[in-house]
C-alpha cells in the first residue's frame, strides 16, 4: 500500500476560443456581462494578435483562472508596457496561489515582449478588495483613473 500524496497539477497555458464557456463563467464572477458567443469572438480576435494574450490556469484539467493582457506603446514611451485588462480566479479556488502563478506568467510574457512595466486598473469600489493582492505582488498605487462616457 502506497502512502503517496497526489498534489493537484496546476498548468498555466495560452487561452483559446475553446475556453470561451469557462472564461465566460469566470468573467461573470466579476459581474462582467457577456455571453459565450461574444467571448468566443473576442478570444478568436486576440488568439494570434502579437499585442494581446490570454492565459488560463488549469487545475487538474479544470479552468480555474484567467488573465488577459495587452501590450501597448505610445509616442511618449521609450519601451512598451503590458496592461492586465482582466484577472480572475474562480471564487472556490482563491487563496491557493493561482493568481500569483498567473501574475508570474504575465511578467514573463511582458519581459519577452520587451515591456519594462506592468500595470492594471482595479476598477470600481466593488473590486477594490483585489488591491491587497496586487500590492503583495509588488504593484504600487499611482494616480487616479479618470474616464468619460462618449455620447
Amino acid at each position: 500500500m502506497s502512502n503517496q500524496v497526489c498534489a493537484p497539477a496546476l498548468l498555466i497555458r495560452k487561452c483559446s476560443r475553446e475556453d470561451a464557456k469557462e472564461i465566460t463563467a469566470l468573467m461573470r464572477q466579476l459581474r462582467y456581462p457577456t455571453t459565450v458567443s461574444v467571448m468566443e469572438e473576442r478570444l478568436a480576435a486576440c488568439e494570434n494578435h502579437p499585442h494581446f494574450r490570454n492565459f488560463v490556469a488549469e487545475l487538474d484539467g479544470e479552468v480555474v483562472g484567467t488573465v488577459s493582457l495587452r501590450q501597448l506603446q505610445t509616442h511618449d514611451m521609450e519601451q512598451p508596457v503590458t496592461r492586465i485588462t482582466a484577472l480572475v480566479v474562480d471564487e472556490n479556488h482563491r487563496g491557493k496561489g493561482i493568481g500569483k502563478r498567473l501574475i508570474h506568467e504575465v511578467e514573463s510574457w511582458g519581459k519577452r515582449k520587451g515591456s519594462q512595466e506592468l500595470f492594471l486598473s482595479t476598477g470600481d469600489e466593488e473590486r477594490i478588495d483585489a488591491k491587497p493582492f496586487y500590492e503583495r505582488m509588488g504593484f504600487e498605487c499611482s494616480g487616479y483613473r479618470l474616464y468619460k462616457t462618449l455620447e
